[in-house]
């Protein structure tokens, strides 16, 4: 599990829980994340669950992304969104600011179909896919990288690439890290 304290906040994060979020314990934080893959094949149910379960987390800020196994998000993705409790935010392709800590997020679920177009400074990129020759095994979006190049975060959280769980990698200008839950 990811755990660091950036600008004086707790911030957890975590990715492909796959339905065995039950067996996580989160303690208490300012920021929980989640990088995708909630459930596992697009199941409905399970991700309902995984939901209720994220809400009663112990975190004031509950943020969340799809993953390539949230089906919902691509195939239903208004019936998706309403599934989402009123205490999470879903951030998909948009900038949110929260107790002045800038998080972006694009949908690399795991690739990027084309670059997004942002200004300004990023503290949280969050993808649920790496950006290529990443913690990556080689397979990472060409155009995360190319996107992370031009606009530096602080941070980039992904997950997807299970076999590199919990890696890490620094550049200059950003950390990257791997929230994938282990043996998943």
């Amino acid at each position: 599990m990811f755990h660091i304290t950036y600008k004086q906040k707790s911030i957890i994060a975590v990715s492909d829980t796959h339905g065995r979020h039950g067996e996580l314990h989160i303690p208490p934080t300012d920021f929980l994340i989640h990088c995708g893959d909630a459930c596992t094949d697009g199941n409905k149910s399970q991700l309902d669950n995984s939901f209720r379960w994220f809400a009663l987390q112990p975190a004031r800020h509950k943020l969340f992304i799809a993953g390539n196994h949230n089906l919902p998000f691509d195939l239903e993705p208004e019936e998706a969104i309403n599934m989402i409790p009123p205490e999470i935010v879903y951030i998909e392709n948009r900038k949110v600011i929260i107790e002045g800590i800038v998080f972006y997020s694009v949908a690399a679920r795991p690739w990027l179909h084309e670059l997004p177009d942002t200004k300004g400074e990023i503290d949280f990129l969050l993808t649920h896919g790496p950006a290529y020759s990443i913690v990556d095994l080689g397979v990472g979006c060409h155009k995360l990288l190319s996107y992370v190049r031009q606009t530096p975060p602080a941070y980039h959280l992904f997950g997807h690439i299970h076999e590199l769980a919990q890696q890490d990698q620094k550049t200059k200008e950003t950390t990257f890290f791997n929230v994938c839950i282990k043996n998943n």
